[in-house]
């Protein structure tokens, strides 16, 4: 017989909008898997690995804009979804994380898989983080977790459930959660806004630079009028900050990515970052990244990023969208400006060299794969995928600023999830592959048909950027340690997980191969062997 407080959890997830749970469980989780069997009101998600059930989780919140739910095991499953909910928060991706942990009265003794500070774990991690004290209170705790993961900036947080109190046979209250749904969203103060519009009014070449934020809270056509009515050239945010488009790259005002030496940066005399992260640094700068001397305004949800690094002459805090629209009101209807040209693509040529060039990859791919939803795992053509995949919206294309490899691999089955009328495909590195190989299990039991683009160049390719970069003894002698992960065939292995994998060396295969995908209605791999030698930048 079930017990309340498994029911009564399972009742909130339900009456918060949620009909899938994703979970590793282990036997602290037995309660809920038992109350699950007679339920059809929500879905158990199985993975076989915490990370997968994170990630999962984490894209079909982006996607959908809504919450969901990972249940991980103890602390060794909540040590391995860390990595992918450190994606979940930088992409304010709203995943309550359920961590069932054993008995409470074992804790204290350092039992089996318990943790001393299990708070203190996920702590930097989450939005918030609490224990269930009683087993009264597991209801009213998930029902919390739930409203302030949703309320702006959302973001992820953790519930800890003891396993002797989802056990209980005590009754249990739960909520009616609606009285906890209320529209969260906040707009900058007139002040702040008139402080902006006077900046905007005086510029004679300013310059928007679109961020991801803008694509979460929906505002990207928002910023396309308000750019056409500035007459304005808009930028996406820099690379490292970047998680999914916030301006349309076919439209006529798009002129690239924010980098310090683009010319359209360099002549700027404002600049106008709406929902951009200023700046998400790799390492330290040598070269500021803002010229000096030009007006900065930066517009976040979060009030934690605007002038966390540069200083600004004018702040906004608020909902990306409704700040958007604060903007334009207070604007003349029509900029009297000229729009700065943009310049003319030189053609690319495709390698001769025989081996194939990750250039040449992403080209097939983007041609192929065009009105395909991308995810992005892949560290060193990651760069070069960003600036060619179409991105007329901000769910064409997803990719993580946290580096944690193997994110893609479930994130791309949770995004397809919550866009069943689209197609999807991951695009991968060889060891971005190693990382989130579990997630082939979750895609061949699933069905769902995603397409895996594995670009194999045998190398943590980064690795050896970034002994390039440093210069030393490696580069002198030619002799990149660390570098080496040659040897598994990807297409194979995905094949033996019931994913139907296939391996490709020419161009001419893997236009086949992809054309192949986009025709069957059940999970593919493609494995692209690259240029082992090329190390990217």
């Amino acid at each position: 017989m079930s017990t309340p407080a498994a029911e009564g959890l399972l009742d909130v997830v339900r009456d918060w909008g949620v009909n899938r749970l994703f979970a590793c469980p282990g036997s602290t989780e037995a309660a809920v898997l038992d109350a699950l069997v007679t339920r059809k009101d929500v879905e158990l998600i199985l993975t076989t690995h915490e990370g997968v059930a994170v990630s999962m989780a984490d894209g079909l919140a982006r996607v959908t804009r809504k919450p969901s739910v990972a249940y991980l095991h103890a602390n060794v499953g909540l040590t391995n979804g860390l990595s992918h909910l450190y994606a979940a928060q930088l992409a304010y991706s709203p995943v309550v994380v359920l961590n069932g942990i054993k008995a409470s009265s074992i804790q204290a003794r350092e039992g089996f898989t318990t943790g001393r500070r299990m708070r203190d774990l996920v702590h930097q991690y989450v939005k918030s983080d609490w224990q269930s004290l009683t087993t009264q209170g597991v209801p009213e705790d998930v029902n919390r977790a739930f409203r302030t993961a949703v309320s702006e900036p959302a973001g992820p947080v953790w519930v800890g459930l003891s396993q002797d109190l989802l056990e209980s046979p005590e009754q249990v209250q739960v909520p009616d959660v609606h009285g906890y749904q209320f529209d969260s969203r906040t707009t900058p103060s007139g002040t702040a806004v008139q402080a902006a519009v006077e900046l905007l009014r005086r510029a004679e070449r300013p310059v928007l630079v679109a961020g991801s934020e803008l694509a979460r809270v929906g505002a990207v056509e928002d910023l396309v009028r308000l750019s056409e009515q500035l007459a304005a050239p808009v930028l996406h945010e820099d690379r490292r900050g970047y998680e999914r488009p916030g301006f349309p790259t076919d439209h006529a005002n798009f002129r690239g990515k924010y980098q310090a030496g683009h010319p359209l940066v360099r002549g700027a005399d404002l600049l106008v970052f709406l929902g951009a992260r200023v700046f998400n640094e790799f390492e330290p700068p040598t070269v500021r990244p803002l010229p000096d001397g030009v007006p900065v305004i930066h517009s976040h949800t979060d009030p934690r990023h605007v002038a966390m690094i540069y200083g600004v002459d004018a702040g906004l805090v608020g909902d990306q969208q409704l700040t958007i629209q604060a903007l334009a009101a207070a604007l003349p209807p029509a900029a009297d400006r000229t729009l700065p040209l943009a310049p003319v693509a030189e053609p690319r040529t495709p390698s001769t060299s025989g081996a194939l060039t990750a250039s040449d990859v992403i080209d097939v791919i983007t041609e192929s794969l065009r009105g395909v939803a991308l995810v992005g795992d892949a560290t060193t053509a990651g760069r070069i995928l960003q600036e060619r995949a179409h991105q007329h919206t901000g769910d064409d294309y997803f990719v993580s600023t946290s580096g944690s490899l193997g994110w893609g691999m479930g994130a791309a089955l949770g995004v397809q999830m919550g866009m069943p009328h689209r197609r999807v495909a991951a695009v991968l590195g060889d060891g971005v592959f190693q990382f989130g190989m579990p997630a082939l299990w979750s895609a061949a039991r699933s069905g769902l048909p995603v397409t895996y683009v594995v670009m194999n160049n045998e190398r943590y390719a980064a690795v050896g950027a970034a002994l390039r970069r440093f210069g030393g003894v490696a580069v002198e002698r030619n002799d990149f340690p660390g570098v080496d992960i040659a040897g598994p065939n990807i297409a194979a292995i995905s094949t033996g997980f019931g994913v139907p994998g296939q391996r490709v060396d020419t161009l001419a295969d893997l236009r086949e191969c992809l054309a192949a995908a986009r025709a069957v209605d059940h999970p593919t791999l493609v494995e692209v062997m690259t240029d082992p030698t090329h190390f990217g930048s």
